[in-house]
């Protein structure tokens, strides 16, 4: 019985730790797949509609950043040295996010620009 909980026991921990290292391996795939879209872009409609994408990507994240923001200035019961952790992370999390949004904000209206001088060429 002992024996079954620990390679229970083992077998969980495994999966916690591998899972974390997919959800890494999840994000550099996507900044790939976002990286190759920008490169291979080439008409001015391409360059349009990955521009139109990461726009949205950059909305999205400004979004997210301003409910993070909202919730770490509502208050809720708790110790006040747990709340106050909890609001730095949140208001951490919040300007990581905005900080990627002014990327994709850029990059977008970089394309943008680009496709508007291949359709004036």
């Amino acid at each position: 019985m002992k024996t079954t909980k620990i390679i229970a026991t083992g077998i969980l921990a495994m999966g916690l730790a591998t899972a974390n290292l997919y959800a890494l391996d999840t994000n550099e795939r996507l900044e790939l797949l976002e990286s190759a879209m920008i490169e291979q872009a080439t008409t001015p409609a391409q360059k349009s509609a990955v521009s139109e994408y990461l726009a949205n990507i950059a909305k999205e994240k400004v979004e997210m950043a301003q409910a993070l923001r909202d919730r770490a200035g509502s208050t809720r019961g708790g110790k006040a040295l747990s709340q106050m952790n909890e609001k730095k992370e949140l208001l951490r999390r919040a300007e990581a996010l905005e900080k990627e949004a002014k990327k994709y904000q850029t990059v977008s209206m970089d394309l943008n620009q680009g496709s508007m001088r291949v359709a004036q060429n």
